[in-house]
Formats: C-alpha cells, structure tokens, sequence
C-alpha cells in the first residue's frame, strides 16, 4: 500500500515524461490511495492539459474516467484539522499536508515528484 499524489497519478495515467518509475511503482504495489483533493488536482492537470492543445476533450474524459476506476477503492476522507496539523509540523502547503496526513494515518509512505515534500518530509516521501 502507498499514498500517491497527484504528479505520480497524473504522470501514470497521462503518461507524460519519463514513465518508467510510476509504471514499475504500479506493478509492484497497485494499492494506491489518495485523498479526496486528488480528483481537484487531476482535473486540474486535466485541464491544463487541454488547454494548452497536449490533448482533446476527449481524451481528458476518457484519462479521468481511467483514474477515477484505478482509485475508487483507494480515495479517502482526510479532515481538514489534520491537514493543517500536517502542514504545520511540516512547512508544505496545505494540499500537500493531505497527501501527507493519509500516508502517516495509513503508515505508508508517500511517493510524489514534489521537491519540496520530498526535501521536508524526508523520512515518509519518496520518488519512484
């Protein structure tokens, strides 16, 4: 079991760069979880994406529909009190504390491209 967050999601199911270390994430440990923000975040990217002509409506129905299958056993409820307490202790945004606040309330590590987790959450986070 691992807690992913949305640049692991995103780069899986999009397959933009270097997909190599998500797909062999994949493979080892399919259990991915998340918090409810990753359905925001992604739609995001999705958008993004979109936006800037790197893919079709279409295509950004059929990537969110493809990620929400993968993760609807694995989306979970984190309070808002225990983001912020995860924020606090470690110094990074509040979306990322909910990342953050389900990998220690489900004691798996949390794997993410973010310099900034990666650098101040040292001993839970890391890069596939």
């Amino acid at each position: 079991m691992i807690v992913a967050d949305c640049t692991i999601i995103a780069r899986l199911i999009i397959g933009t760069g270097d997909v190599t270390g998500v797909e062999s994430l994949w493979d080892h440990d399919p259990d991915w979880n998340a918090p409810a923000l990753w359905e925001a975040e992604f739609a995001s990217v999705l958008m993004k994406y979109e936006r800037a002509g790197v893919i079709t409506p279409v295509a950004a129905a059929t990537f969110a529909a493809r990620a929400l299958q993968e993760l609807s056993e694995g989306t979970h409820h984190v309070s808002i009190d225990r983001a912020m307490d995860a924020a606090r202790r470690s110094g990074c945004s509040v979306y990322d504390s909910y990342y953050i606040a389900l990998a220690e309330e489900l004691g798996a590590k949390l794997y993410t491209y973010d310099r900034e987790i990666l650098r101040r959450c040292a001993s839970l986070a890391l890069e596939p």
